[in-house]
């Protein structure tokens, strides 16, 4: 399987220079440096009627605002250009922001497949990583502030006698194409685009195996046992934290009892009247458009 387009492999992350604050310091003052200002898990977007871009910052644009520069977090190096996030929490100074650039701070998850790649993949990292340190602000171990280091990537408990260090990290998911000779399984969530259909997916479950989380959730959601689990490959979906594990299985049986707390509905397509109702695909930049297209590639 071809790389998606969100996986964020295009940027150097630099892991072992992120101790050093000099090196990272250095490459903030870089003038080709830019930096990715964040408000309200929304990412600043160029407005015009083209596709949507990314607005980058120079280091000057976020000097005038004090305490900016400490929260910064470096995300990589990208076509050799530093890149890092701020996480603009004053409404005034992310109103002044926008009117400068003439953007607007829009959330990404709904557009992520008209960004192109190097923004799609640098935008949802700095989503992320902005809320992931929203997030562990306090130590889960002893309640005291923990405080950034190491560029960003670790937050450590301020409390001298605990310590406790905290690192971002993904859940893992499973992910999973089932079919039947010439058709497909495909659910839909109430919450989803009318008339979007998609595979079938839910998180791993501790002490799990990813493949008896394949079996496990396609049973629990449809009532189908399923074999010839084979893995595909993978995507992280930053939104807000999860790494989506691709699977293809085989179904044993065809009648499906839908679990109506996971699913508005559930049922089988065959490639005909997936071709003749490209509306109800997911969207090209998930790995389920991915794992459904092989499928539609294949002969049956």
């Amino acid at each position: 399987m071809t790389k998606n387009h969100t996986a964020v492999n295009g940027a150097d992350r630099c892991s072992l220079c992120r101790k050093d604050k000099n090196w990272v310091n250095d490459r903030f003052k870089d003038d080709k440096s830019r930096i990715i200002p964040v408000h309200h898990s929304k990412v600043l977007l160029a407005d015009h009627d083209k596709e949507p871009e990314a607005v980058f910052l120079k280091n000057k644009d976020i000097l005038e605002s004090s305490g900016l520069v400490d929260s910064l977090v470096f995300l990589g190096i990208y076509d050799k250009i530093s890149y890092f996030v701020v996480d603009i929490k004053s409404d005034e100074f992310a109103l002044s922001l926008s009117k400068k650039v003439d953007g607007s701070f829009k959330s990404i998850r709904w557009i992520v497949s008209l960004l192109s790649r190097r923004d799609c993949e640098l935008l949802t990292l700095a989503r992320f990583m902005i809320y992931w340190h929203s997030r562990n602000q306090y130590c889960g171990k002893c309640g005291s502030k923990t405080i950034s280091t190491d560029a960003g990537h670790v937050r450590i408990c301020k409390n001298q006698a605990c310590k406790e260090s905290y690192f971002p990290s993904m859940d893992p998911a499973v992910i999973v194409l089932v079919s039947l000779g010439e058709k497909c399984l495909f659910g839909r969530q109430k919450a989803w685009p009318n008339e979007m259909y998609s595979t079938l997916a839910g998180f791993v479950e501790p002490g799990e195996t990813i493949e008896d989380a394949v079996a496990r959730e396609i049973q629990e959601e449809v009532g189908i046992s399923v074999d010839n689990v084979k893995y595909q490959g993978s995507q992280p979906w930053l939104f807000p934290s999860s790494l989506m594990l691709g699977f293809t299985a085989s179904a044993k049986e065809e009648i499906i009892t839908i679990d109506k707390t996971e699913l508005e509905d559930a049922r089988w397509f065959t490639r005909e009247e997936i071709k003749k109702n490209p509306e109800m695909l997911p969207g090209k930049v998930s790995i389920a458009y991915k794992l459904i297209t092989d499928w539609m590639g294949k002969e049956g």
